[in-house]
This record gives C-alpha cells, structure tokens and sequence, in this order.
C-alpha cells in the first residue's frame, strides 16, 4: 500500500468516525419534564392568607389566627403584582 493511499484511508476513517460520533447519543425522543408551576402570589403573605384569600366571597368569614399575615417590613423590597 503506497503512502498517498494509507493517508486517504486514514482520513475518510477519521471523517466517518467524527460523522458516526455525531450521530450516537440523540437521546432516543426523550422529553424533559416540563417546569413546576410557578407559586401563587397569596401563597408568599402567611400561612392561612392563601385559604382565605381564595374563599368565596359569601362565606362566612374566619377570625385570624398566628401565621395567618406576615409582618411588614418598610425596608424590604415591594412585591411585583402581575
């Protein structure tokens, strides 16, 4: 075998193995799982604000227990309402 042939020989090896490399791990069709839901925005303002919040408006209402509304802080920085 001359040399000009075992340098073709070793360049289309190289090229079908780069094309070969290129091709394996596609991941098979898997999907990734689509992101969490993000929080409600009367979920971040105390423990029972949420459930009150989302109560019917012709409920009876409820006298407000320890945890139910968070303290307010003038320092912290304002909630983005959307």
């Amino acid at each position: 075998m001359t040399r000009q042939h075992r340098i073709t020989l070793t360049l289309a090896l190289m090229a079908s193995a780069t094309v070969l490399a290129a091709c394996s791990g596609g991941g098979g069709g898997k999907k990734t799982p689509p992101p969490p839901p993000a929080a409600r925005l009367e979920d971040g303002f105390g423990a029972g604000f949420a459930t009150a919040y989302r109560a019917d408006p012709n409920a009876v209402p409820r006298d407000p227990a320890a945890g139910d509304i968070i303290a307010l802080t003038l320092a912290a920085d304002p909630v983005a309402i959307p």
